[in-house]
């Protein structure tokens, strides 16, 4: 497997832990409720978007018989989608307790680079099933 499928299983498994535990600590610590939405990002986004992606970076190819359209832009998105999240999530967990002008930038800045990243993949993988070869003349 790349490392781009690899990159997004693992830490797709850690967003998981997070989110499990985040979970946990809302029945022995009730007031942190009112991170709902952060667990949510990192159960949803973290692990089963990361999930797909790693798997897709691996099987999609493979059943279409194209090589991947580009594994640095699967890298890049790699590293902005995780950029994005953490970004995202910490905001959320800051503005549940703290409401601000600022705040609610940074998250749309961070949900930004997170829905660039999904762009990315969208990208990748359309060139990838349609048999695009980088750097191919049409």
């Amino acid at each position: 497997m790349s490392k781009t499928t690899m990159g997004f299983l693992f830490t797709g498994l850690g967003y998981l832990a997070i989110g499990i535990t985040l979970g946990v600590l809302f029945f022995i610590i009730p007031e942190t409720r009112p991170l709902k939405p952060v667990h949510t990002h990192v159960n949803l986004v973290g692990f089963v978007i990361f999930s797909i992606f790693g798997i897709g970076y691996h099987i999609l190819p493979r059943f279409r018989g194209n090589p991947l359209y580009s594994e640095p832009l699967a890298w890049w998105q790699f590293w902005f989608s995780n950029i994005g999240l953490l970004g995202l999530v910490v905001f959320m967990g800051i503005g549940a307790y703290q409401d601000s002008e600022s705040v609610r930038v940074a998250q749309a800045v961070f949900g930004v680079i997170l829905a660039i990243s999904m762009y990315l993949f969208i990208y990748n993988m359309f060139l990838t099933l349609l048999g695009k070869q980088r750097g191919a003349k049409s």
